[in-house]
């Protein structure tokens, strides 16, 4: 297998998270991997059975069997963009607000600061397995119907496939649309993706909002 064959499944990613922690130990390359890590675009979580978060960054678990000397020997020729694109078909974006986005922080600033570091970076994204999505009701996006893509309609929610926002949805049925209608005039659309939509503005606005003091 070539060094830069990225994986071919889900099973070879969520199979490296846990030799991420392995390869921050290495004696040779450990310190630097620990010294990128507030450096990280994009965060991997898994949690198996009855155990903590674990997680990753996606130029790690992008490649199969990956280990600390593979990941500094070959990361000159290894782009993150890549290995995320592919991630995307076993991993959606945790959207922040919710109640599992809530816990994955938390758990993934004490996993750095158990490293010396103070937290991730502020604009930094943690993406679980789809399934672990389809098991939180507070995210309906996991029904892989709704996406949020910087590259699709300005990062904005929309149908996934679609350039249609979930904003375009809501202004339509606050207005009176009926579902018939929404269909008629969008006909790649399903009821389903405008349940999902609904479903996504009802858990936006269902957050805790503190006034400035």
């Amino acid at each position: 297998m070539a060094r830069n064959t990225l994986i071919a499944s889900r099973d070879e990613a969520v199979a490296n998270i846990p030799r991420y922690r392995d390869a921050l130990k290495d004696d040779r390359h450990g310190a630097a991997l620990r010294k990128s890590m507030p450096m990280v675009h994009v965060w991997y979580a898994v949690r198996p059975p009855g155990k903590e978060w674990l997680f990753a960054p996606s130029k790690f678990i992008g490649y199969p069997g990956n280990t600390a000397e593979a990941y500094f020997r070959d990361r000159n020729a290894r782009r993150g963009r890549d290995t995320e694109r592919t991630l995307r078909r076993w991993f959606h974006v945790v959207r922040p607000g919710t109640r599992l986005a809530d816990g994955l922080e938390r758990a993934l600033r004490d996993f750095l600061r158990g490293y010396g570091h103070s937290g991730p970076r502020k604009d930094a994204r943690i993406c679980v397995p789809a399934e672990v999505l389809d098991d939180a009701a507070e995210a309906p996006e996991a029904s892989n119907r709704i996406a949020v893509d910087p590259a699709v309609c300005g990062g904005r929610p929309h149908v996934r496939g679609t350039r249609v926002r979930v904003s375009d949805v809501l202004r339509l049925m606050a207005s009176g649309a009926a579902t018939k209608e929404i269909l008629a005039d969008y006909p790649y659309l399903k009821d389903a993706d405008l349940r999902a939509a609904l479903a996504f503005g009802a858990a936006a606005v269902d957050h805790r909002i503190v006034p400035a003091g």
